[in-house]
């Protein structure tokens, strides 16, 4: 080969390796053209990175192939490798959540439904939760304790004039005669002196959060709040506020709650409040919030969520918040998030429930476990149930009011009867029918799941055998043989009425399935139903606080806390004049027991974590589980379903909200 034709031959080359570089180079902005564009709203960079190669990456790695194969050679002939496929995009992870209703505003002072509660879950991080009967952080750094040092227990001397709690929980101004409980735990009339009173102090330290508009989340943000929860104009009203002798930030993250001398709670390490952007809506009247644009429709976020439409009458649509403070995390996994309004369905789903990936519990009626459980067999839903806080029970009339007593003989002011009445009464077979068998029978004043809940408590199963022998051996002997027991001593056949209101239709069935029951053991419990105005109206005219009935069947609300005050004697409603509580008391049995009382009032006492505090409340609970004021039945349920692809959901008893955890919501296929 002569030198021109080596020369042709070496230009040949170059124009042949420049071609080969500008076709490989077109090929990777090919590639990158597969990838849809990232939205800063959605922000989901950490999800691309772990599944898709961006573009970036996908740019130079195009190029280092081609280098690669084309430096070692100059041949003419060589051909580049060609660039790696770009995996498929996965479609965008868009949950439908229906609710039950429209929120009317999503401030945080305002309405108060489920469906309010639910879209608020995903614009603000709630301080903490309650899963299981206890408390967890989630924007708070911990929760306080009384062993960790961040919640103390103080004496403070007290003077008349200053405000206090006195010993029968009612928030005063300390003067002559005002009982309260002081340091040394023993209730003490005021008379002139100061008085030493226990104080509770607790610090709360927020996690760096930062609101949707790029402005960090402060401690005052949060006193900001606290402020606008006591004011009156707002729609809801938060009581603590009344019990709190001083809220006030500490540093940029830390707030510290001081108690009212004499407020010895044990939920103290929930006196915090929600963080509001006070940058934002200081300069909006307090009473012009609830309907104004910024706190009502379009609030700024520092959850994992904002809101991005609301389409009045059908949907609040969400995207992800770029500034939530995990975003490094992956979270929130979902790429939209997508309210829809429904209305409630007494016997199945709702309608137009189709499209729909959860369910809240607010829009289904556990009449609708058949149909869910049928849509489970065939795949199509997963079911999903959780005690509620509502405990359904029927309480005994031991000590009714004098003017009830006048003309009705009181037959439960025997410990022995109400056993026997106990054991007469089905209660397995009350919840196999009326619960599909879902809730557990109740032996005490708490749930069987309650954290404080004893393993020893006297059981009193449905034992209609030893029930009949225990009222022979108490003398009540069908004499006149029509079936129904008399009291030997007056000759009187145990007659009685079972009451209760008449727009529940599950107590009303309840109470005729009772009734039943009785007539097996000879018990005559005739079931009446009265108007909930009268049923629950307030003594002395109405049944319940009047303490005008034999057995009354309805449901007190449960707790976290263990509501042992319940049952107490000094809170049996009847005329202050005469010792008791007013007719604003609680303990409608009119029961009254010394050892229950001296459990319950040292249960009370104390707090979580001091000595003495879980063994007092479990005693309380064997003391009631015994004398029996009130027949302990179940606990409401709840249900709630999702489409099988929805993952992370999670239905907790002590958990009011099902999107308490929408952060770490997930779909298993990107969505449908």
């Amino acid at each position: 080969m002569n030198q021109n034709q080596f020369r042709k031959g070496q230009r040949f080359v170059k124009r042949l390796l420049l071609l080969l570089i500008l076709v490989s180079g077109v090929m990777a902005a090919c590639r990158q053209g597969d990838v849809p564009p990232q939205s800063q709203a959605t922000n989901t960079a950490p999800v691309t990175s772990d599944n898709t190669p961006g573009p970036d990456t996908q740019g130079s790695q195009a190029t280092t192939n081609a280098s690669a194969t084309l430096a070692p050679t100059a041949s003419p002939t060589s051909i580049p490798t060609p660039p790696t496929p770009s995996p498929t995009p996965l479609p965008p992870k868009d949950l439908i959540v229906c609710v039950s209703g429209e929120p009317g505003d999503l401030y945080l002072y305002g309405d108060q439904s489920a469906a309010a509660v639910a879209v608020r879950h995903a614009i603000y991080e709630s301080p903490y939760t309650s899963l299981n009967y206890e408390y967890q952080p989630l924007g708070l750094e911990k929760v306080p304790s009384l062993a960790d040092g961040d919640a103390i227990l103080k004496t403070v001397e007290v003077n008349a004039g200053e405000t206090v709690v006195t010993s029968d929980g009612q928030v005063t101004t300390l003067g002559k005669g005002i009982e309260v409980v002081n340091a040394d735990g023993v209730r003490t009339p005021y008379a002139d002196a100061p008085i030493p009173m226990k104080q509770l102090v607790v610090e709360f330290t927020f996690k760096p959060m930062t609101w949707s508009d790029g402005t960090p989340v402060t401690a005052e943000d949060s006193v900001f709040s606290f402020r606008l929860a006591g004011d009156r104009s707002a729609a809801q009203i938060d009581e603590q506020v009344r019990y709190t002798a001083t809220y006030e930030a500490v540093d940029e993250q830390t707030v510290r709650w001081t108690g009212l001398p004499g407020y010895i709670d044990p939920t103290y390490m929930t006196h915090v409040w929600t963080p509001l952007p006070s940058h934002q809506l200081a300069k909006i009247d307090a009473d012009l919030l609830s309907s104004s644009e910024e706190a009502a429709r379009q609030p700024l976020s520092y959850g994992p969520f904002v809101v991005d439409s609301w389409a009045d009458g059908e949907t609040i649509h969400l995207i992800p918040n770029p500034h939530y403070y995990r975003v490094a995390e992956g979270l929130p996994y979902l790429d939209s998030l997508t309210f829809r309004f429904l209305s409630s369905s007494n016997t199945g789903f709702p309608e137009g429930y189709e499209g729909c990936q959860i369910i809240t519990s607010d829009l289904l009626s556990f009449d609708a476990v058949p149909a869910i459980d049928e849509a489970a067999a065939a795949g199509e839903w997963v079911e999903y149930t959780a005690t509620a806080n509502v405990v359904e029970q029927i309480i005994f009339g031991v000590a009714p009011s004098a003017g009830y007593k006048s003309n009705h003989q009181v037959w439960f002011d025997d410990a022995q009867l109400r056993q026997a009445v106990t054991q007469c009464t089905n209660r397995q077979g009350i919840v196999d029918e009326l619960l599909y068998g879902r809730a557990p029978v109740m032996d005490t004043f708490v749930p069987n799941d309650h954290a404080l809940h004893p393993q020893d408590l006297p059981q009193w199963a449905y034992d209609p055998a030893a029930a009949n022998a225990l009222l022979d051996e108490l003398g009540y002997i069908d004499s006149d043989g029509d079936g129904i027991r008399n009291d030997i001593a007056s000759s009187h056949p145990i007659s009685i009425t079972l009451g209760t209101n008449s727009e529940s239709l599950l107590r009303s069935r309840i109470i005729e399935m009772v009734s039943e029951d009785l007539a097996g053991c000879g018990i005559q419990a005739a079931p009446v139903t009265y108007e909930a105005g009268i049923w629950f109206a307030s003594g002395p005219a109405g049944t319940v606080f009047g303490r005008r009935f034999d057995l009354a069947q309805f449901a007190w609300l449960s707790r976290i806390e263990a509501g042992c005050s319940l049952y107490l004697s000094n809170n049996i409603p009847g005329p202050v004049a005469e010792g008791f509580a007013g007719w604003q008391g609680v303990n409608v049995s009119g029961w009254a027991n010394e050892a229950y009382d001296a459990a319950c009032r040292e249960a009370l006492s104390l707090l979580p974590g001091q000595p003495g505090y879980v063994e007092a409340h479990q005693e309380a609970m064997r003391i009631f589980a015994q004398e029996l004021p009130s027949m302990p039945l179940f606990t409401r349920m709840r249900v709630a379903a999702t489409t099988p692809d929805v993952l992370n959901f999670r239905l907790d008893s002590t958990q009011p909200s099902e999107l308490w955890n929408v952060f770490e919501l997930d779909l298993a296929t990107g969505g449908s």
